[in-house]
Formats: structure tokens, sequence, C-alpha cells
């Protein structure tokens, strides 16, 4: 398996859910749980930090879109 930070965003949801699963039918040890635990954490800041990156993006795209409107626009007389 790749390193949590080589991950797409997609991919760690997707291993994100599985360690949930996991957890949730209580047939780990301590050990095997913690563990998930702390992977678990590791791809919810990935995520997260995925997440804003791509509302920084989009807000960008949108604030420039918006800007360009306005100058697009004709003035009143």
């Amino acid at each position: 398996m790749p390193e949590t930070e080589e991950l797409s965003f997609e991919e760690a949801l997707a291993r994100l859910e599985e360690i949930v699963e996991q957890l949730d039918e209580g047939d780990l040890s301590l050990e095997q749980a913690l563990e998930r635990f702390r992977e678990g954490a590791r791809l919810k800041e990935l995520c997260e930090r995925k997440l804003a990156e791509a509302e920084a993006v989009i807000e960008e795209y949108v604030s420039k879109s918006e800007e360009q409107d306005t100058t697009d626009e004709d003035p009143e007389d």
C-alpha cells in the first residue's frame, strides 16, 4: 500500500471507510485497533487537507470569474 501522503483523495477515503468497518466489527486486538485508529487519523487529516486545497482552487476560480464578469459589463450611461 502506498504511503498515506501519496494517496489520492478517493483512495484515502476508501481506506478510511475500510478502517471504520474493521473497527466497527470489533474483531481486532487492542494493538491492531490502535494502529488502525492512528492510520485513520492520518487519512482523515489527508482528506481534510485535500478538500481544503480543492476549495481554495474553486474559490479562486469563482473570484476570478466574478471579476471577469464585472469588467465585461457595459457601463451604464
